[in-house]
């Protein structure tokens, strides 16, 4: 009898590893099925578009912030600004300080660059393809951006929020050319969203390699080996490093990361110390397990209606100190 009643509980439990098993493979076919059709419906909305020309009247000697929003792998534009911009969320909260949805304050970031017409940020259009180019070729697209504008705007100070890869391009410009400016420099503040500071794991990136060839790219490639190689080649190190040194030279540094993403661990996006406190003013959260469509499973982009991420965007906005 005992020994009826032991087996019987070893094959429960056994058939329930076969349940989950099966409920995981499920699962990864619903990702790699439904993750493509979400990403052509969020590709093809567009608002009304804009003409940047006759809307940015924008006095060269004025003093003002202006907000660079820099989009992750697999992005685009069409050539102007709004279209594609991204950062819905964020740009519904910055109501709160009276800035609009289309604000002239708000700049879009080019993985080809860019050009400023009569002060004007406008950025060249790209292909989802482009995101995937070498990251020190995006660093260098948005130095000269920065420059640009900045030779017609003197006295403009930047925030920089970035997404995924698009974060960790910002953190690199600004650890490379904001350093040692000791709060004299343009950059007012940098905010990262569940960024690759320190790569990505390579399983994710072949993982998301069977949903959209873009994850194979260069840059995808050089993040999964930084990850892979992060302490022999001190890399994690030298971001954390980093981020102390500009905290410290007056830079209002934010890095956040998702509990929850798959795809960027939170020990990569968020920078702690050792015991796991966070360096910076960001922190690692959580989102909700009930997200608004399927991509977001993967807890990825829901960091991008993130309160806490808006509250911090707000902060740095309206403090004249920071």
């Amino acid at each position: 009898m005992d020994g009826d009643y032991t087996r019987f509980w070893l094959k429960l439990f056994m058939w329930g590893w076969v349940v989950k098993v099966c409920l995981g493979v499920l699962v990864y076919i619903l990702i790699i099925v439904l993750s493509p059709v979400y990403l052509r419906s969020v590709n093809n909305v567009k608002p009304d578009r804009v003409d940047i020309l006759e809307s940015c009247q924008l006095p060269a000697d004025e003093k003002e912030t202006f907000i660079i929003f820099l989009s992750g792998i697999n992005s685009r534009c069409d050539g102007t600004v709004y279209n594609y911009m991204g950062f819905e969320h964020i740009r519904r909260q910055l109501a709160r300080v009276g800035l609009s949805y289309m604000d002239e304050h708000f700049l879009m970031y080019s993985y080809t660059g860019g050009k400023v017409k009569g002060g004007c940020w406008i950025p060249n259009p790209y292909k989802p393809l482009d995101t995937g180019q070498p990251i020190q070729l995006s660093v260098m697209q948005l130095r000269e951006m920065i420059e640009e504008f900045s030779s017609y705007h003197p006295r403009a100070k930047f925030l920089l929020v970035g997404h995924s890869l698009g974060g960790r391009i910002a953190f690199d410009y600004v650890t490379m050319y904001q350093s040692g400016r000791a709060g004299q420099g343009p950059i007012k503040g940098l905010i990262t969203l569940n960024s690759p500071l320190t790569g990505t794991p390579y399983t994710q990136v072949v993982f998301m390699a069977a949903v959209k060839p873009i994850w194979g790219a260069p840059a995808v490639r050089q993040l999964a080996a930084e990850y892979q190689l992060r302490n022999e080649t001190g890399i994690q190190k030298n971001k954390i490093n980093a981020a102390r040194r500009l905290t410290s030279e007056g830079v209002y540094l934010a890095t956040f990361g998702t509990r929850q993403d798959i795809i960027v661990p939170p020990i990569s996006a968020c920078l702690t110390d050792k015991q796991g406190h966070p360096l910076t003013k960001g922190q690692i959260v959580s989102v909700s397990g009930f997200p608004g469509n399927f991509y977001e499973l993967l807890g990825h982009r829901q960091i991008l209606k993130h309160e806490q991420v808006a509250k911090s965007i707000i902060y740095i906005y309206t403090n004249p100190e920071v």
